[in-house]
């Protein structure tokens, strides 16, 4: 047990003054990945979200992004774990979550300035999201952590990029859990280890007068590790 401490703790000294790189790579972890329900997605995925990483679902409204986190959710929470939804623009109805099946009290909701604002405070919004989610990240303990951003400006999304994308992702990295962001466009750069995009590809009514559903196709942007999926899967979304 002392040789086993005395090799690790020369093992850092020797990656702290960088001289590691003869050394063998430490081991990264392998979680099974959130299974999003959608079966010709999660095949594309290559199983699912992944776990330790950050991934985009991406799409204009009414493209099935909150029915697929909502899936994405139910089967987190239905399993026992505990997940966060940061709400930058107080989007989520609690009501249609219960009914798609999360359990609200394995939920933590983080509604960034829920009240009315003019609009040059909006992007304080933003900024709150921000800070909420590098807090629960290095909090630990979330199966998911969901990041909803849409309905905020792309352009604004976008100066994160020139922000520590990168701090986020370390925050999660090597661990269980999986963050999702949701906004109309990929905005989190190369830190993404993987981006959905999702498409509407119609609308289905009952009677002509009530919303039955909308169906929707998915495709794989970018998976780190595997080529682009430029195949789209498809499915309908009540």
């Amino acid at each position: 047990m002392e040789g086993a401490i005395q090799r690790q703790r020369l093992e850092n000294l020797l990656r702290e003054s960088g001289l590691g790189k003869a050394l063998p790579k430490p081991e990264t972890p392998r979680y099974p990945a959130v299974r999003t329900g959608w079966r010709e997605l999660d095949e594309r995925l290559g199983g699912g979200l992944p776990r330790g990483a950050i991934s985009e679902i991406t799409g204009p409204d009414s493209s099935g992004r909150t029915g697929l986190v909502f899936s994405l959710l139910a089967r987190e929470t239905g399993e026992g774990a505990a997940a966060a939804y940061v709400d930058a623009t107080d989007a989520l109805d609690p009501r249609s979550a219960l009914e798609a099946g999360v359990d609200l009290a394995r939920l933590l909701w983080v509604r960034c300035d829920p009240r009315e604002a003019p609009r040059y405070e909006k992007a304080q919004r933003v900024d709150q999201a921000w800070q909420a989610s590098n807090l629960i990240a290095a909090a630990g303990g979330f199966g998911l952590i969901v990041v909803d951003l849409g309905g905020l400006a792309v352009r604004r999304l976008r100066q994160w990029q020139r922000r520590p994308w990168v701090r986020l992702r370390q925050a999660v990295e090597h661990t269980t859990t999986a963050l999702v962001v949701l906004a109309s466009d990929p905005v989190a750069g190369s830190a993404a280890g993987a981006v959905v995009g999702l498409q509407r590809q119609s609308v289905q009514w009952r009677d002509g007068l009530l919303l039955d559903g909308i169906r929707t196709t998915g495709s794989v942007l970018r998976r780190k590790g595997a080529a682009e999926d430029a195949g789209a899967a498809a499915r309908r979304a009540a």
